[in-house]
């Protein structure tokens, strides 16, 4: 019965408390709640997302690997060594088809390779399933990957045109599908699915060339090996140095598709949490400075409830659920509402991994994110409301009085020079330090945040070269593959001296053994010339025993600059110093550099085939590919338009960043507001007598709107400019360490000093026209109700 009655006792306190203050409960609570769908959704993706991702591999019992070749190069001992391989567990052939194809994408054009496979044919390993409706087949069906419904905007029984080679083809789109390997542009094939007898169709017209075999394996050790030994017995190239895929040996394992899949969502996943934390840092904060205020102003209340019989843990315990209620009302609407946010996250994410996520109710989850909440809450609110222990029933009942309470009288007016107003102002500051430390302390951790968004925005918006860089390959402007067994010098001359042309220059990618590691080389005479520098410790190689390797790669190897290492192509073999590191997610970070004269000591035979052109600013680079294929050239095997390449990989990441950026802008700025609402508000309560005074000796209401707005601007404007000093020199740091697992080691994102200026000034401006809206109140206090009370 005790325990009842001292349930019901400190419920009904915290429930005045809450009634006395609404406008304040109410403010709180929408912080509360921009934290509880901020911090749910982002652990949403951190953990569903990826989970998602694995349970849709296991659904379709993906392979650890795959491998695919031109069928006339596949015969008994490739099967033979691949399945007796001791590293094998597992492994299964399938027949297909593939083809370069051009097809009509987002009111543009764009080249993919496509595996075309069979729909009818069942697969025991890296199976795949239908996304959503779909429909039975007719004459030329076909079933694409459903990133071209999310991000490519194809609905059901539209038409699909591909383009390969000289003959055109028209599907009719009959649903889409979700194949791990085979469902984004970034891993090197699309994977289509066509109705048998539209296969056969196909396969007649497409011929021999374009039959592929594909071998899934599941295998105890990831590694190369097998796919080296492979290359060793065929000859194949690798799909980014080849020209023709009929020459090509492709090789993927789900470490690489983990990565391109599923990277940039926990990207996101870990920016929009880290901001959350920062909300609930406010938000624990503000529940500081009001449970501090609330007992300075309701001492006197205090005391009689303690001379009434109260204890001091009952009314501890009051003001404790006082800010657990809030805070458990507002994180579960806003729990509640992230559940409506997901589905938009899905198809923003859907855009660039082609995995439409689906996400129900978790409430492991939810409830990890509302306990967090709470246990912060709990503490911060029983820590700050303690002092009341410590108050006697006497103390309280004289306002906190002991002996004497005398504070230093800063700025006094008889001998202050300036205007009267301003001084009032810098008066309240002073003697409001604690008040002005905790607005500053706030304002740091939202510019900060906002500074972030800015420079991510900057990034994905104006200037996307640093995002671009990503990969850690040449950013040229288009580049030209060209034959081996005719003379080049004359078509390479033509070329430099064409219109718009600024230079041009060899870059080739090849196969190297290091340290039994499978490594992509890049191959080039002079890395001086080099326009995209991934160094970010040490040099590029100058001489013939020099390489240059990634940062990622050094860390797997556990070598670092000035050791050496032993390179290996077939049967030759070479010691090669480590003169620099470099960065990029270009093949999982497992990629490197040396100079020709250093490959020509591996492969005497080596040819450079791989031509970037480099042309003058504002150049259509689109108009000049269309010059160079019109060439009549028995030299040119392939035309690339790299910066239409460039713009279509970046193009989904750049758009999910951008986004995030501006929403953590506007949560940012309402954010500022709720705070001055709830600081500026409680002052106003506290100072209404001190304001009435000041009205009946003749202070218009303006003056004193302008004297609090005043009090509020430098603990302003010192938060907006540490915490936008914070930002720019924090930022790519950050961005190094969530980046690291992509293989950026060094983020270099651009930072415009000005913009962030921009940002500071503008937070100043809303905070100043925000506290001079709120004080507007002022102009209800009148001396005369003061006295009347």
């Amino acid at each position: 019965m005790k325990w009842g009655g001292n349930v019901n006792k400190i419920s009904m306190l915290a429930f005045a408390n809450i009634r006395k203050s609404k406008g304040h409960s109410v403010s709180l609570l929408i912080m509360f709640f921009i934290a509880g769908l901020l911090f749910n959704a982002g652990l949403l993706v951190l953990i569903s997302f990826g989970g998602f991702f694995e349970k849709t591999i296991e659904e379709l019992n993906t392979s650890s690997i795959y491998y695919v070749m031109p069928s006339n190069y596949y015969n008994m001992e490739i099967e033979e060594f691949i399945a007796n391989n001791s590293n094998t567990l597992e492994m299964q052939k399938e027949e297909s088809l593939w083809a370069q194809g051009i097809i009509e994408y987002r009111d543009d054009t764009r080249k993919s390779v496509f595996l075309i496979n069979d729909a009818d044919k069942t697969r025991e390993m890296s199976k795949w399933k239908y996304i959503g409706e779909h429909l039975a087949p007719d004459d030329m069906s076909i079933y694409l990957p459903s990133i071209f419904h999310e991000d490519g905007g194809y609905q059901l029984n539209d038409k699909f045109e591909v383009l390969f080679g000289d003959e055109r083809f028209s599907f009719t789109i009959k649903g889409f599908i979700e194949d791990i390997y085979f469902c984004s542009f970034e891993l090197g094939l699309m994977g289509v699915y066509l109705p048998h007898d539209t296969y056969e169709n196909i396969s007649g017209k497409l011929g021999d060339t374009n039959k592929a075999t594909v071998i899934f394996a599941n295998l105890k050790e990831i590694n190369k090996d097998i796919e080296s030994h492979i290359k060793e017995l065929t000859n194949l190239e690798t799909l980014s140095s080849s020209s023709d895929i009929v020459n090509t040996l492709l090789s993927f394992d789900l470490s690489i598709v983990r990565l391109s899949r599923v990277m940039m969502a926990s990207m996101v996943a870990m920016m929009i949490v880290a901001f959350a934390a920062i909300i609930v840092l406010v938000c624990l904060i503000v529940v500081r400075f009001r449970i501090g205020n609330s007992i300075e102003d309701d001492m006197t209340k205090i005391g009689s409830l303690k001379a009434m019989g109260y204890t001091s843990r009952q009314i501890i315990l009051s003001i404790v659920l006082q800010f657990v209620l809030i805070a458990f009302a507002g994180s579960i609407i806003g729990i509640s509402i992230s559940y409506l946010a997901t589905p938009m996250l899905s198809d923003v994410f859907a855009q660039q991994s082609g995995l439409k996520w689906e996400q129900g109710f978790d409430g492991r989850i939810s409830s990890i994110t509302l306990i967090t909440i709470l246990i912060f809450v709990i503490l911060t609110a029983f820590i700050t409301a303690r002092r009341i222990n410590k108050l006697h029933p006497i103390v309280a009942l004289r306002g906190g009085i002991i002996t004497h309470s005398f504070r230093k009288n800063h700025m006094p007016l008889n001998t202050s020079k300036g205007s009267l107003i301003i001084i009032l102002a810098f008066k309240s500051l002073f003697q409001n330090m604690k008040q002005s430390v905790m607005i500053m302390v706030i304002i740091i951790g939202v510019t900060f945040a906002g500074t972030f968004a800015v420079i991510m925005f900057y990034n994905t918006t104006i200037d996307i070269k640093a995002f671009a860089e990503t990969p850690g390959i040449e950013l040229s402007n288009a580049s030209i593959i060209l034959r081996t067994d005719t003379d080049n010098s004359k078509l390479i001359h033509d070329i430099k001296n064409m219109n718009h042309v600024n230079k041009v220059q060899f870059i080739d990618e090849t196969m190297v053994k290091m340290n039994n590691i499978e490594v992509r080389f890049f191959i080039m005479e002079d890395y001086s010339e080099k326009i995209t520098n991934t160094i970010y410790e040490g040099r590029y190689p100058h001489h013939s025993n020099e390489i240059a390797i990634a940062g990622y790669l050094a860390d797997v190897i556990n070598k670092g600059i000035g050791e050496s290492v032993t390179l290996k192509i077939g049967h030759s073999s070479g010691e090669f110093i480590i003169t620099g590191l470099t960065q990029g997610a270009y093949m999982g970070g497992v990629n490197a550099s040396m100079t020709y004269t250093g490959i020509l000591r591996l492969n005497p035979d080596f040819k450079q085939i791989s031509l970037q052109i480099y042309l003058n600013d504002k150049t259509n680079t689109t108009q000049f590919v269309a010059e160079i294929e019109n060439l009549s050239s028995d030299s040119i095997l392939s035309v690339v338009n790299i910066d239409k390449t460039m713009e279509l990989g970046t193009g989904a990441y750049t758009s999910i960043v951008s986004k995030v950026g501006i929403g953590i802008l506007i949560v940012t700025i309402s954010i500022v507001m709720l705070v001055l609402y709830f600081v500026i508000n409680s002052s106003v309560t506290r100072r209404k007598r001190e304001l009435g005074i000041q009205k009946a000796i003749g202070f218009t209401t303006f003056q004193l709107m302008n004297q609090l707005s005043i009090g509020f601007l430098p603990p302003i404007i010192a938060g907006v400019g540490i915490g936008g000093i914070a930002g720019i020199t924090q930022t790519n740091k950050i961005m190094s360490v969530v980046q690291r697992a992509m293989g950026i080691m060094k983020a270099n994102y651009i930072i415009k000093p000005l913009w962030i200026v921009l940002l500071g000034i503008t937070i100043i401006i809303i905070s100043y026209i925000t506290s001079m809206i709120i004080t507007y109140r002022i102009r209800k206090i009148s001396a005369y109700e003061l006295i009347s009370e």
